[in-house]
């Protein structure tokens, strides 16, 4: 069973893929490890697939073995070859052009065509850890994270990455316990940051210049500078969040382990149970230009919520799979997950 949307397939998949600071760059992987490129596989689309984005002319796949995928028509997938075979865990485009694709090996890939070539920005094989998620909120600024609270920006595309450790989202005795570590021993220190922190599954872009990350250990944590600095909300649920998103009304949605989903109305204040009816793990939370709200879940189950988020019903049961990504293109509403890609009947 799938835990979680990224980190936990690498269990599921072990047998598929390579599991899972330094600034990095294109002319520095070369020299970290010996390139690896992606195979071709006459049934990629129905591999799993881990997320799915699109860049307003076609849509962009992502998933196992370093698979990436493009579609400009209704079922015809093309296999874009790269140099990496690692899990692809999140695809993301900031324009027509410009895009970007995070994976095992802290891996970041770009492309500057819309997807049909890509580039390593980053791939560090020691660290031995994936980044689950990306986001660009510019052009140029972006962030990247993942397991064992990896956090990556960059503010010139991608060119350089600079690793941050966010201190402000320990508990007040890890930080103690931190100053008393980094006194006796730096290299204690920098062993002990590398994994005090809890995964970080998704970072969400909100209004306002506004961010959020949703983790492990029910880390929900807002920014209002652009990830310069982060303030965590606590009390919310003990378990891990995989996805989160504002809504088009200001409305928050954060779901995760066990089909647990909350909602805030007040930007993180105040926060409220969402019943979802069942106990599979929320992977993706995703809105329709027609206002009405999904949820991929574990076990194919997939849920339409038509008041905003306040309650959701049963739309359909995928058996034996489950549903990681949610995109609209066009008038199609694809799925992506465990079987790889379909076409989702009856919404548009």
């Amino acid at each position: 069973m799938f835990k979680t949307k990224k980190l936990i397939l690498t269990v599921v998949l072990a047998g598929l893929t390579s599991t899972w600071s330094l600034v990095s760059s294109a002319q520095e992987v070369s020299e970290i490890k010996q390139v690896f490129t992606s195979q071709p596989a006459m049934l990629a689309k129905n591999a799993p697939v881990m997320a799915i984005a699109s860049n307003g002319q076609e849509m962009v796949a992502v998933g196992e073995r370093g698979h990436v995928l493009t579609n400009n028509g209704v079922d015809d997938w093309s296999q874009v070859i790269i140099d990496t075979d690692v899990l692809l865990t999140d695809v993301e485009f900031y324009g027509d052009k410009s895009g970007w694709s995070v994976g095992h090996d802290a891996t970041i890939l770009h492309t500057t065509d819309g997807g049909s070539s890509w580039q390593i920005q980053q791939q560090i094989p020691e660290l031995d850890r994936p980044l689950l998620d990306v986001n660009f909120v510019s052009s140029t600024q972006g962030f990247a994270v993942g397991a064992y609270g990896m956090f990556y920006s960059t503010i010139d595309g991608g060119k350089t990455w600079s690793k941050q450790f966010l201190e402000s989202l320990l508990p007040e005795d890890d930080v103690e316990y931190l100053a008393e570590v980094k006194a006796e021993s730096e290299e204690d220190y920098q062993f002990e940051i590398a994994s005090i922190l809890p995964h970080f599954n998704k970072i969400v872009a909100l209004k306002n210049q506004g961010l959020m990350l949703v983790g492990e250990l029910g880390l929900i944590a807002f920014s209002n500078d652009l990830g310069k600095s982060w303030q965590r909300i606590d009390n919310v649920y003990e378990g891990s969040f995989f996805t989160g998103l504002q809504l088009t009304s200001g409305a928050i949605l954060v779901g995760g382990l066990r089909g647990n989903m909350f909602r805030s109305f007040d930007n993180g204040v105040n926060w409220s149970r969402v019943d979802l009816g069942n106990s599979n793990s929320v992977n993706d939370i995703y809105q329709l230009r027609n206002g009405d709200v999904l949820v991929a879940q574990n076990n194919g189950t997939l849920l339409i919520s038509t008041d905003d988020g306040l309650s959701f019903t049963q739309h359909s049961v995928r058996k034996g799979q489950d549903l990681m990504d949610i995109h609209q293109f066009h008038d199609q509403v694809w799925l992506a997950g465990s079987k790889g890609l379909k076409v989702m009947k009856g919404v548009k």
